[in-house]
């Protein structure tokens, strides 16, 4: 309770204090404000790195300077102001852990392990794009480059379809389901594009990654931070461990989104408007017996 009670003290102090950073330096770990956000540190090995986010906490490791010492923090941090005191049982919760050496030394050597463990009994919210959608997209956005065609990836900065292209629009889903060809369509938009794109993928550790893509599309010409940008809005940032989660292809089909393919879209509705009091639209469509032409990606497969 006392390790409980210190972080709730000095998360009180951060919030009425007007200085940008501080670290308050325990015995065994500090207590620390930075980038806008509250939490605590503790040091670990120079060769250990982890960018991780889950709902409102970060934990990352950065190169800080403290007492004029520059020093390789792990470090668990929020930036929810109105959930600091529950925040701060999360921190003493880890802080508990590096009291035992045992524990301390396995968080220095692999840093994830109680991240892992922390996600699983909080119960992760799945609040990023699943691993194979990220890279069904960025297979996308290489396979119409390959193609010479003038492609902007919009989908992770707020655009209603995945793509915008100079022969038509794009939306991209992908499944890792082994049968059966269903998606979800989130809004009465997403269908408003020319072309649909589906992807089948199986976790394959010799597949792959959204690291992969990075470098693919870099080979291909796309501008390094163009990508990361993406990423980031997509909460992939650059050093986090899913990025090298793997999944091996197994079938790409196009599809036109013509009158003829089964879709709900604002023309579906009188003036082009849902009825009153429905806020939104989703909806699952079953590709199966549908028209799809065949992709070839071999190169991926």
């Amino acid at each position: 309770m006392e390790t409980l009670q210190k972080i709730r003290d000095r998360f009180a102090y951060f919030r009425i204090s007007a200085k940008r950073s501080i670290a308050f330096k325990e015995l065994y770990y500090w207590i620390i404000k930075i980038d806008g956000m509250q939490g605590v540190a503790i040091e670990i090995p120079t060769d250990k790195y982890v960018n991780e986010r889950f709902a409102n906490i970060s934990y990352y490791t950065k190169e800080i300077v403290v007492g004029g010492e520059e020093r390789h923090l792990l470090m668990l941090l929020s930036d929810h102001p109105k959930l600091y005191d529950d925040f701060a049982i999360i921190c003493s919760g880890f802080l508990e852990k590096i009291l035992y050496a045992e524990s301390y030394q396995e968080i220095k050597q692999n840093p994830i392990s109680w991240w892992h463990s922390m996600k699983e009994l909080m119960g992760n919210a799945n609040i990023e794009k699943a691993t194979y959608s990220v890279i069904a997209e960025m297979l996308s956005y290489y396979h119409l480059l390959k193609e010479e065609r003038d492609v902007s990836w919009v989908g992770p900065f707020g655009g209603s379809i995945d793509f915008n292209c100079n022969d038509g629009s794009y939306e991209v889903k992908s499944t890792v389901a082994r049968y059966g060809s269903k998606i979800t369509i989130n809004s009465q938009y997403q269908l408003k594009a020319k072309y649909l794109l589906f992807y089948r993928f199986e976790p394959d550790v010799h597949g792959i990654s959204i690291q992969d893509m990075v470098t693919k599309l870099v080979e291909l010409g796309v501008e390094k931070s163009e990508i990361e940008r993406a990423l980031e809005k997509l909460k992939y940032p650059l050093g986090s461990e899913v990025r090298r989660k793997s999944y091996r292809l197994l079938e790409v089909k196009k599809y036109e989104v013509d009158e003829s393919f089964p879709k709900i879209v604002p023309e579906s509705f009188k003036d082009e408007q849902l009825p009153k009091h429905i806020s939104g639209l989703v909806y699952t469509l079953d590709l199966d017996g549908l028209n799809g032409a065949v992709i070839d990606l071999k190169e991926f497969q």
